[in-house]
């Protein structure tokens, strides 16, 4: 193994649909024989991620609620394990808190600023479900977090008073639109991707990992900056402004279409 592929999932995937999966099951059959991960970034949760990874047959390494945590499989020979943990069917490395300390941050933070915060933990499904637009089982793989904690956006003043204080108490902000999140302090995409390239077998002074990272949004900018070679996927509305300034290679179509090109072309070109 030489290549390793990092993709962000949550904004590129999001209208996914039936009709992409056999160019996605093909593409994915090449990179498996030539022993290539394609490892998912994302900030949604284990049980979400690995329907995902069910559904296009694939079982590589994957990072969960924005660095927090990355799951191996148990018999993926691929990554020295030795200094993980088990969870269930993976070897687990944590670099996040735990569910419970990012709800505990989140009480903390609301006390500073007199404000009640309602997270997933505070709702059912069905309060959850208009919030991500599902079902009622992706409402219960949504709630289902073990590193950090999704709550309600306040203003943006509000926020930024969070985030301060979050800071302090060793935590961090992740702000969204009408979602936001709590996370560890150490939870980072750019340490899970070093951990995993570091890890790899094979990785040596002798036999280099060479790294794809594969993006859309401005979010994705410092993980792109620290591989070998950074794709960039145009959103619907087009390409992030933040790229502007990059000669780093473009897909000619935006979302899953631009994807599956990616990665159709990362085929060709270095397998």
């Amino acid at each position: 193994m030489n290549l390793i592929i990092f993709t962000e999932i949550d904004e590129i995937l999001s209208n996914l649909s039936e009709s992409n999966y056999q160019s996605i099951v093909t593409v994915i059959k090449e990179l498996k024989q030539h022993k290539v991960s394609l490892i998912p970034i994302s900030s949604k949760t284990r049980a979400e991620v690995i329907l995902w990874l069910s559904k296009l047959g694939l079982a590589d390494p994957f990072i969960v609620e924005g660095g927090s945590g990355i799951f191996i499989f148990l018999e993926d020979l691929r990554f020295d394990t030795s200094q993980t943990s088990i969870v269930d069917r993976y070897h687990l490395h944590q670099l996040g808190c735990s569910y419970t300390e990012a709800r505990a941050a989140l009480k903390a933070v609301q006390e500073e600023i007199s404000k009640i915060l309602r997270g997933f933990g505070d709702m059912n499904e069905e309060n959850v479900q208009p919030l991500i637009n599902g079902s009622k089982l992706a409402a219960r793989q949504a709630k289902a977090r073990e590193f950090s904690e999704y709550f309600l956006t306040p203003s943006r003043l509000e926020i930024e008073q969070l985030q301060e204080v979050a800071t302090e108490y060793g935590f961090k902000i992740l702000a969204g639109g009408s979602l936001s999140l709590i996370l560890g302090a150490g939870a980072k995409i750019r340490e899970s991707i070093s951990w995993l390239t570091q890890n790899a077998i094979g990785s040596t002074n002798n036999s280099r990992i060479q790294t794809v990272g594969i993006g859309c949004t401005k979010s994705d900018l410092a993980m792109l900056e620290t591989l070998d070679i950074p794709v960039v996927i145009p959103t619907p509305r087009g390409i992030d402004s933040c790229f502007n300034s990059k000669d780093w290679q473009t897909a000619n179509r935006a979302g899953v279409s631009g994807w599956i090109e990616s990665l159709e072309q990362i085929c060709r070109q270095y397998l």
